[in-house]
């Protein structure tokens, strides 16, 4: 596909482009008059930062989030804003406030009562008293624009509506209802009930884990079980550490007094006292122990007793803990909520109206994007229906330069649609021959006629074939050359017979036109009036015949015996070429029929000096061509190809081809 073709195919179907530029411009115009005007307002709102203080977050956590230097977090913010200003739910408070009938009363512009006269009502909103709350918040979130440039915070809202009175009451009321739902979003206003019933809950639960602990810590006699289990068990190695000096100081006593004893009596009869006194020294050491093994013998019953109710003072103590945080939590909670339900939603410092509902204004820039867009569509849809019919849809040869660029068929010539008629006649003759004649301001030209538009191709022919003959070394006579076409009405008439009528014109001896395609009762389109006999009859030198013009001989195939078409078999045209080769014409030009499945012409093709195959431009299916032209070259290189009744669209400044 190149540039020609899209050309080609655009100029062709110029008409449809138009009409449907057309359609989009009365419809352009349609919308542009009958369509109601809009009324805008607009407002804008700056938002410094959101504090985030709801009923269930910590007093630190509250915080400042624009203004911080952090832009992604100031544009989530702007985004969480707009969010909430687009909402169904502020639509729906807004719808109820102001009313359904007021919102949309009955049309009253001409294009609804267009719509109504035409019997389509049903496509217009339900408006006046049928009109529903659902239905007016609709209407609101349609008719509003909230948009904020990147990087800023300012947010611009805008609503439109037919009614210049009803623009900036809505918004002024929108934005009213937008900063009570901005505290409900962001703030604990309306938790407060909730927020004092968890602080009772927790603080519940905090005083039963407190009286538990207690009670365990009585029984253990222990403050803290962290504390108690180190003191005690310092207080264990303290108590064993005197029982152990408290052993060996009695161990070292004994060992003293049965020293004593065995030294002799003689000493401790002269000092009874410092006997005495010896065991009784060794009787004190012996109590201490004892008091020492009673005492450490209750550090372990009760390191027992601590080391089995661990665990539960453990979980009371890590439940406390979490009772009195929760209980900080939620009493901060319950203070916070009370000052935001006290709040007044119009006062608040973060977010400020920076332009209030403005007076409504005419918004066209709707209605012109919609008529825009309607004459564009208009000349966009007919240039894809242009380009679809004439590219995809269509597979016939347009431009004759298709031949070669598509079906590598080489193109000896293109004869152009002339004068309001096709180039060339349809093969064969009308039911009424005089109708070539009547009918018209001037009568009908015969091809060998000197003024008509087709002798200069048929000269560029006949030159190209005589050149063909020369290169190939055909010097025989006669020579023979076919004519025929794709399809029905191809014009292979008129190409033989002016191709006839040039090579006469040359001088080089005797010319005869050949029809095949004509039945007894038929005449040749060009015969009538001129001399015409059967074939066999022509063929013979010792007959003379009449000439239609100089050099110029006349023959048809059949005789006036024969009942129904003429059809010359290919034993017949075999039988016959002795008396071709013995004729004294030069140039035999076979008018033949075109090629269907049953016509004669692939068969005498092979016999051929040369082939002229007439293609019809923007008739004839390129696939068809294709199969034709295979089938023939195959039997025998000797076919040239002709486009017939080939029209240029484009302008000559813009044609490559012209």
């Amino acid at each position: 596909m190149k540039l020609g073709d899209i050309l080609f195919a655009l100029f062709k179907r110029k008409r449809t482009i138009i009409v449907c530029a057309v359609v989009g411009i009365i419809a352009a115009a349609a919308v542009y008059f009958l369509f109601p005007p809009s009324y805008e307002s607009q407002a804008k709102l700056l938002v410094r930062y959101v504090l985030e203080r709801s009923g269930v977050d910590p007093a630190e956590a509250a915080g400042a989030a624009a203004q911080s230097g952090n832009q992604a977090q100031a544009d989530r913010v702007i985004g969480a804003e707009t969010e909430i200003l687009t909402s169904w739910d502020l639509a729906i408070q807004v719808a109820e406030a102001l009313g359904p009938q007021r919102l949309l009363p009955p049309p009253q512009d001409l294009f609804s009562h267009v719509v109504q006269a035409v019997g389509l009502k049903r496509l217009l909103p339900s408006s006046g008293p049928s009109a529903t709350v659902a239905e007016a918040a609709g209407s609101i979130a349609s008719g509003l624009k909230v948009v904020s440039d990147k990087g800023s915070n300012i947010i611009l809202i805008s609503y439109k509506n037919r009614n210049p009175e009803i623009a900036p009451l809505v918004l002024q009321e929108l934005l009213s209802r937008y900063f009570v739902k901005h505290l409900e979003v962001h703030r604990s206003a309306g938790a407060f009930d909730f927020v004092a019933q968890q602080t009772d809950q927790v603080r519940a639960r905090l005083n039963q884990a407190e009286d538990a602990l207690k009670s365990l810590r009585e029984k253990t006699g222990i403050a803290s079980l962290k504390e108690g289990s180190a003191a005690i068990t310092t207080e264990a190695a303290k108590a064993q550490e005197q029982l152990n000096a408290a052993e060996a100081d009695l161990a070292e006593q004994q060992a003293l007094v049965r020293q004593k004893t065995d030294s002799g009596s003689k000493t401790w009869r002269k000092k009874p006292t410092d006997e005495k006194a010896n065991k009784a020294k060794v009787a004190g050491t012996q109590a201490k122990i004892e008091t020492l093994k009673a005492r450490l013998s209750d550090i372990q019953r009760r390191t027992k007793q601590l080391s089995e109710l661990a665990p539960q003072i453990e979980d009371l103590e890590r439940k406390k803990e979490m009772d009195e945080a929760n209980y900080k939590y939620f009493a901060a909670s319950l203070e916070k909520a009370r000052i935001d339900e006290a709040l007044d939603p119009t006062k608040m410092p973060n977010i400020s109206a920076v332009q209030r509902p403005s007076p409504p204004g005419l918004e066209t820039k709707k209605r012109d994007k919609l008529s825009l867009a309607l004459v564009g569509g208009g000349v966009a849809f007919g240039i894809v229906l242009a380009l679809l019919r004439g590219l995809v849809l269509n597979q016939t040869v347009g431009r004759p330069l298709q031949l070669e660029t598509q079906l590598h068929i080489p193109l000896m010539l293109s004869i152009p649609y002339r004068n309001g008629h096709f180039g060339l006649l349809r093969n064969g003759s009308p039911a009424n021959p005089g109708a070539l004649t009547t009918g018209r301001r001037r009568a009908k030209l015969a091809p060998w006629d000197a003024d008509h538009f087709i002798r200069p191709y048929c000269d560029a022919i006949r030159d190209r074939l005589g050149l063909y003959f020369e290169l190939n070394h055909l010097t025989h006579k006669p020579k023979l050359v076919g004519v025929t076409s794709v399809s029905e009405e191809g014009g292979t008439s008129t190409l033989a017979a002016g191709l006839a009528a040039s090579l006469s014109e040359t001088n080089d001896g005797k010319v005869l036109l050949v029809d095949v395609n004509l039945g007894p009762e038929e005449v040749h389109p060009f015969f009538k009036g001129k001399p015409a006999y059967p074939l066999n009859k022509a063929l013979k030198p010792s007959d003379s015949i009449a000439s239609a013009a100089d050099n110029l001989y006349l023959a048809t195939v059949g005789s006036p015996s024969t009942g129904g078409p003429a059809q010359l078999g290919l034993k017949k045209f075999f039988d016959m070429m002795p008396n071709m080769k013995a004729s004294d014409f030069d140039y035999i030009i076979f008018d033949m029929p075109p090629l269907d499945q049953t016509s004669p012409t692939w068969g005498m093709a092979a016999f051929m000096d040369k082939l002229l195959l007439v293609v019809e431009a923007e008739k004839n299916n390129r696939e068809g061509i294709k199969r034709s032209y295979g089938k023939l070259i195959a039997e025998r290189n000797n076919v040239a190809v002709l486009v017939n009744k080939s029209r240029s669209y484009v302008p000559k400044w813009l044609d490559s081809e012209s």
